[in-house]
């Protein structure tokens, strides 16, 4: 390998590492797929499938930097299975990918068999990311329409999506079978 092949490997390490830059979700394809299939089953496995910890034993690591990561590489029994897999480039791609989700601020709402009304923050015009986990045996249908997006977000059973939206500027509310997600704005 050359030498400009290093430079280039060594800026996306510290542009990752910084975590301050929101990459377009085009640009973290890579970083992406390498979180969802690495080692044959992905770092979802421990931590959720958008990095929120999702109940699993590995936890939120939205926004880990490339030190926290090459540490965990380095000093955790199942992150050490995938030590000597990882390049260096792979690691900064996943840590950019990171640092993408750690930019944005996290909804979290889990549908399960009871009626419950949850309630969280939102961020007036701030790109954020609503992370959904259907906790029932049966597939359900979310209408996006009151974060002004045209589209149902249909989750199978036991199964986790997300949907990333500019927030608006007014408190909102999702229902889906007798349960209630209210987004609200402080005014």
């Amino acid at each position: 390998m050359n030498m400009s092949f290093y430079k280039l490997v060594a800026a996306m390490l510290l542009t990752a590492n910084a975590n301050l830059v929101y990459a377009e979700p085009n640009e973290n394809a890579l970083g992406e797929n390498l979180y969802l299939t690495i080692g044959g089953y992905g770092c979802a496995a421990c931590h959720g499938k958008y990095a929120n910890g999702a109940g699993n034993v590995g936890g939120n690591i939205r926004g880990a930097s490339l030190e926290q990561f090459n540490h965990a590489l380095e000093n955790e029994p199942t992150m050490q299975l995938l030590s000597d897999v990882l390049v260096p480039e792979q690691r900064g791609l996943i840590v950019q990918y990171l640092a993408s989700l750690g930019a944005m601020p996290l909804l979290e709402w889990s549908i399960g068999e009871d009626t419950d009304i949850k309630a969280q923050q939102l961020i007036p015009k701030q790109l954020s990311q609503l992370v959904v986990k259907n906790d029932t045996l049966v597939a359900i249908a979310v209408d996006l329409s009151p974060l002004a997006i045209n589209q149902t977000l249909n989750i199978e059973p036991l199964d986790t999506q997300a949907v990333q939206f500019i927030a608006p500027a007014f408190s909102v509310s999702l229902q889906v079978n007798g349960q209630a997600l209210q987004l609200l704005v402080n005014e």
